[in-house]
């Protein structure tokens, strides 16, 4: 018997993927896992273009493609932009994983305007903005996969300075059920992934500072690293999760049990 589908290391051949966010952190995970998995990868960058380089360089291997791109989400004529110059350099787009976020800090009575604005435009905006364009294509062929990141702080909030941020991903899980919605009739599939703590550099200072207490909140008792969040992408855009969609799926050692 065939293993399935989500276990064989060609899961996800001649299938096309893009990233957002995806030089660094879990993105860059993400698109490792992806790779590995088979897909050609367009790595989208904003600023990191050496890492994205390097991580092409690293992650390529057998006939798998992986091309550097970079956008910034914030932009909507960028955003789309972005996507159509990726489905021309790999071919028709079929999974769209959407990455790319901001974590600043600072307390709801000394948050800037211009914090709470690029905070949304990046992490909701840009969220909308790519689903937008890749949608626009994947109707057309009845097939897609676009997969979000929300977080656990969409739930019960943020505890830390980061009211923005926890706003915008709440406003990434109620689009990715609202999309789900509209694509599904088309053969598109909208999910998201809901992380709880994890070891990045966007992370760094928070653990620094607070990781004993995130442990505490933890039953597995650990942080979480970037991998396991990007198995689940690998599963959400694999054959395995045809009938999967419209879900906010929490990767946090049992932090968060909605």
């Amino acid at each position: 018997m065939d293993a399935p589908l989500t276990f064989r290391s060609d899961a996800l051949a001649q299938r096309n993927a893009v990233v957002t966010g995806g030089s660094r952190g879990i993105g860059r995970a993400v698109v490792e896992a992806l790779a590995r998995a088979g897909a050609n990868v367009v790595v989208g960058y904003r600023s990191r273009a050496d890492a994205a380089r390097s991580l092409c360089e690293h992650a390529c291997s057998g006939n798998v493609k992986l091309v550097p791109m970079q956008v910034d989400v914030a932009r909507p004529d960028d955003a789309q932009r972005f996507v159509e110059e990726a489905e021309s350099a790999l071919g028709d787009l079929d999974i769209l994983v959407n990455c790319a976020g901001v974590w600043p800090v600072a307390r709801i009575w000394e948050m800037r305007q211009s914090q709470w604005a690029q905070t949304l435009a990046v992490n909701l905006s840009g969220t909308f903005h790519t689903c937008q364009a890749a949608s626009r294509l994947m109707i057309h062929r009845r097939s897609g996969r676009i997969i979000n990141f929300s977080s656990v702080a969409a739930v019960r909030g943020a505890r830390s300075g980061h009211a923005d941020y926890a706003a915008a991903k709440g406003g990434v899980s109620s689009l990715t059920r609202s999309l789900a919605n509209e694509l599904g009739p088309y053969g598109i599939t909208v999910n998201a992934v809901a992380p709880g703590i994890v070891h990045t550099d966007m992370t760094y200072e928070a653990l620094r500072d607070r990781g004993d207490d995130y442990l505490t909140q933890i039953p597995l008792g650990r942080i979480g690293t970037p991998a396991e969040m990007a198995g689940l992408v690998v599963f959400l855009a694999s054959p395995a999760a045809d009938y999967v969609s419209g879900q906010i799926i929490h990767v946090n050692g049992g932090m968060l049990m909605p």
